[in-house]
């Protein structure tokens, strides 16, 4: 055999070693079935130092598994892009800050089909974030959401909601120092369902 037809020969098995892999991998974060990705936006309001109560859009990202096992540890990314608006922008600006990273917690909730809630917490950071010099405050945050499926949970689908709060923990490089930023659904009356999951 020829060095170009070994070459022609290997490749295919390659790529079909490559697609296993990602299929293993897959299916270890994620369960028997595949994640399928949900978009929310959502729309909250908080109480913010210097310039009061202000609204903030949410978008969440997550990717939700569609099959799920009682006992299975599960490692769901999820991230937020975050619009705090051009008053927050035009606040912090104005006291001199430069830079801001921090946390955000928060939580989803798992209502199962018996209708048994479980609330799974959420930590993620805000990474280091230049404020820009003019316009709306924005900053992703990235991470996942790391727990396991009870035992004993009852086979069926489980719908998955965003809490109607959060909590931001903001550190600036500013005299403004470090604040909380505590947050509610404004309106309240917003739809939260982030996706369902099929519990075997």
């Amino acid at each position: 055999m020829t060095s170009a037809m070994l070459k022609a020969a290997v490749r295919p098995a390659a790529r079909a070693g490559i697609i296993a892999a990602v299929a293993a991998i897959t299916v270890g974060v994620f369960g028997a079935g595949m994640a399928s990705a949900a978009d929310k936006e959502l729309t909250y309001k908080g109480e913010f130092p210097i310039i009061g109560a202000q609204s903030v859009k949410v978008v969440v990202h997550a990717d939700i598994p569609k099959n799920v096992k009682a006992g299975e540890a599960l490692d769901v990314p999820f991230n937020l892009d975050v619009d705090a608006g051009a008053a927050a922008g035009d606040g912090l600006r104005l006291i001199g800050t430069k830079n801001l990273s921090g946390t955000i917690k928060s939580a989803i909730k798992a209502t199962l089909s018996g209708g048994q809630s479980v609330p799974i917490a959420i930590e993620l950071p805000i990474p280091d974030t230049q404020v820009p010099p003019q316009g709306p405050l924005t900053f992703k945050a990235n991470g996942a959401v790391k727990f396991t499926v009870p035992k004993g949970t009852p086979a069926g689908e489980a719908k998955i909601n965003v809490d109607p709060k959060a909590t931001s923990h903001v550190k600036t490089d500013s005299a403004l120092g470090e604040f909380d930023v505590n947050l509610e659904l404004d309106p309240p009356t917003q739809d939260t369902l982030l996706g369902s999951t099929q519990i075997g």
